[in-house]
């Protein structure tokens, strides 16, 4: 129990990653992973993670996630996430690729909807060509006025459309499969300022006009956005983002449950139980229970 206590005071950690306002939306990073103090932290971009002489293992939602070395490792990292292990002394290049960038790169619609429903998938092999790529990206990182940012676009969009077409394994299975609706234009930009607010607000009480306003849209268009894209309402997304953000409280914090309710947004205790029954079949005491039982 000494690692809840801990946890108890920290919180969750929103981290600023590259979106269709900034210059470049490719970010890469070259450390040595260590687990996470937070009970979890999140981000709207798309990650690609590769190690080198370490294995790791994610928490996505209190769901334990193996990643093994010298496999690419690809999820969107909205869905609340924590680095709980980390075996051997090795080294993580990372990449997050803002929404609107992803959204733009013509991936198999299969592919792209299994990330975007919550879905974490690696290559089915290991390939000798990833260790150089990452490594180059490392070596090459700073380097953002010579035009390597955009070479660096390409031949992540280029990696993932190989691992696409060769096949990958699934570590962790998707929530729901989004319809296959390609969007364009504006449009991508609009849905990318949507998806930032819900992440960065949905502990407060949102309303669909609110979630519409920041994409500088009216309130039907923005719903046939979400429609298009996740297959499903403004308010649905919502409430799925607060249940996906409780379950990894429940998981590793030892918080009450009534205040698990109340920061992810939810307006009652009663409201919680139904939303939370209604998208895993289980109580949040019982979730919790069923977690520390498998831990």
């Amino acid at each position: 129990m000494e690692r809840r206590a801990t946890q108890r005071s920290l919180e969750p950690e929103f981290v600023t990653g590259p979106t269709a306002k900034d210059e470049h939306e490719i970010y890469l990073q070259h450390h040595a992973p260590s687990p996470e103090a937070q009970p979890y932290h999140f981000h709207p971009t798309i990650e690609v993670n590769y190690l080198t002489d370490c294995d790791m293992a994610y928490s996505f939602s209190g769901k334990k996630v193996f990643v093994e070395r010298n496999r690419l490792c690809v999820f969107w990292a909205a869905h609340p996430h924590r680095t709980k292990s980390v075996s051997g002394k090795g080294l993580i290049t990372n990449a997050q690729i803002s929404l609107s960038e992803f959204l733009r790169w013509p991936l198999p619609p299969e592919f792209r909807n299994v990330l975007l429903g919550g879905g974490v998938i690696c290559n089915k092999s290991q390939t000798a060509s990833d260790q150089f790529l990452t490594e180059r990206w490392a070596i090459e990182k700073v380097d953002v006025t010579d035009g390597r940012q955009s070479l660096h676009a390409l031949e992540i969009e280029s990696r993932l459309y190989r691992l696409a077409l060769e096949g990958w394994n699934i570590l962790l299975e998707p929530m729901s499969v989004p319809p296959t609706k390609i969007l364009g234009g504006n449009a991508i930009l609009q849905f990318e300022k949507m998806i930032l607010f819900v992440c960065r607000n949905f502990s407060d009480s949102l309303t669909e006009g609110q979630v519409a306003e920041a994409g500088e849209i009216s309130v039907n268009y923005a719903i046939s956005l979400f429609k298009s894209v996740f297959g499903r309402t403004i308010k649905q997304h919502i409430t799925d983002v607060r249940i996906d953000h409780a379950k990894m409280l429940l998981a590793e914090t030892d918080r009450r449950i009534v205040t698990v309710a109340m920061d992810c947004g939810f307006g009652s205790l009663s409201a919680f139980y139904d939303a939370f029954q209604s998208q895993t079949k289980n109580s949040p005491a019982a979730f919790r229970k069923g977690h520390f039982d498998e831990t």
